[in-house]
């Protein structure tokens, strides 16, 4: 008798079932892992954000401005058209930009339709909020990803200020 060599067709859709179940698992758990990453880099954000303003207003000869040192930014303004400058305001003349905080931008701001966070445009930013912001007196707003960031309350919106990270 002859004896065929080779598989069955059950068993290579067993195979190709449990291939297909781990490929999965593995996708979620590498956008898990690509959340977490981003969400740490926004806290790193904020920290650094807090101790260059922190420098900047001990020294006292700075001034937060808008990208173009025309003017101080206003609550709304995104952190992204703010500069630390030797002087700002209409007339002012600038002698140099001491921190261009243009780069300092949401992981997700490039890859995220304007609002598509929950409907207000800085949602997927960092933006000012409340009073008008200067080097010793502001509030920032940022979004995390996850509802439970470790030293973090939960929740997605989040909020820092000349003492830190609040919340």
């Amino acid at each position: 008798m002859k004896t065929k060599k080779g598989f069955t067709l059950i068993e290579l859709l067993v195979v190709v079932a449990i291939i297909g179940l781990l490929a999965t698992l593995g996708v979620i758990a590498f956008r898990d892992a690509q959340k977490k990453a981003r969400d740490t880099k926004r806290l790193g954000d904020m920290r650094s954000v807090v101790a260059a303003f922190a420098t900047a207003n001990n020294e006292g000869t700075y001034a937060l401005c808008k990208a173009d040192c025309s003017a101080a930014p206003v609550a709304g303004d995104l952190l992204s058209a703010s500069r630390i400058c030797n002087k700002c305001g209409a007339g002012g003349v600038v002698d140099a930009t001491i921190i261009n905080l243009g780069n300092l931008t949401d992981p997700l701001s490039t890859n995220v339709a304007q609002g598509a966070c929950d409907g207000v445009k800085t949602a997927c930013n960092y933006a000012y909020t409340g009073v008008a912001p200067s080097l010793s007196a502001y509030t920032l707003s940022f979004v995390t990803e996850q509802t439970a960031v470790p030293g973090l309350g939960a929740g997605a919106i989040h909020s820092t200020n000349q003492n830190g990270i609040v919340n």
